[in-house]
């Protein structure tokens, strides 16, 4: 017996169901930004060695209440800091472009005259350009770091990545296209908007009995200029939440 699979071209096609059934879920189930957070929409990328990677950090919380100072650090293995670079950590977050090394770096935090690292991520060698999204595990009080290669998700502007970090599949229209992300997986869409700038967004997830849980329905401004980021986490309560942030470039 074949399993039952949800019906994604039709998951969305009664928008006063979905609406209403949105309706019940918390107010602010999806924490939405829609003119983007980053300081670099006009910055010109610093140039880099041959060989070098760029990268930007996205912070989706911080550790923190107040502005840190992180500091780039690599180990050796006589346990020896070598310091090559800063970054400043809020809530949420995107950094300008910086070079990150080849192999293991860690964020590290001052402690008088210790460095604790708070987070470690890995470079592989002739990645050109990355994305570090740095996830809070407060129990442990560090970021879990992952790294993400946009040029082999074909992540440029006028696209949405969407990271699901719930434990359930997430689907997600923009505009007309639906995309169905398993857990612990991503995925890129077009974003199209209509002859207003604007798009529809839509969120729901899949549940035990392969039926689409609507949560979020909500029109959006759109800017070619940016790409975007879908950030979908586990909630209790509905399913899924999700933060929503748009970067701007230059993206090369």
């Amino acid at each position: 017996m074949h399993s039952k699979k949800p019906r994604l071209a039709g998951a969305f096609r009664n928008p006063n169901a979905f609406r209403l059934a949105a309706s019940t879920c918390l107010a602010m189930i999806v924490i939405l930004y829609p003119q983007g957070i980053c300081n670099a929409q006009e910055e010109i990328p610093p140039k880099k060695k041959e060989g070098e990677t760029m990268a930007r950090i996205l912070c989706v919380q911080s550790l923190t209440e107040e502005e840190e100072e992180a500091i780039l650090a690599t180990k050796s293995e006589k346990g020896d800091w070598k310091e090559y670079g800063k970054t400043i950590l809020r809530t949420p977050f995107i950094s300008d472009w910086m070079v990150v090394r080849s192999g293991v770096s860690h964020l590290v935090r001052r402690k008088g005259e210790e460095m604790v690292s708070i987070g470690s991520f890995e470079i592989k060698d002739g990645l050109k350009r990355a994305i570090l999204v740095m996830l809070p595990d407060v129990k442990k009080n560090i970021y879990r770091i992952q790294v993400i290669d946009p040029s082999s998700l074909g992540f440029q502007k006028g696209k949405a990545l969407i990271l699901n970090y719930g434990n359930v599949p997430a689907v997600v229209q923009i505009g007309k296209k639906t995309l169905l992300v398993a857990p612990g997986k991503q995925g890129v869409q077009n974003i199209v908007a209509n002859e207003d700038g604007m798009y529809r967004m839509l969120i729901g997830y899949v549940d035990k009995d392969k039926k689409i849980v609507p949560c979020y329905d909500r029109f959006v401004s759109s800017n070619a200029n940016t790409r975007k980021f879908v950030l979908l986490f586990p909630d209790q309560d509905t399913g899924l939440r999700a933060m929503s942030l748009s970067e701007f470039g230059p993206f090369e």
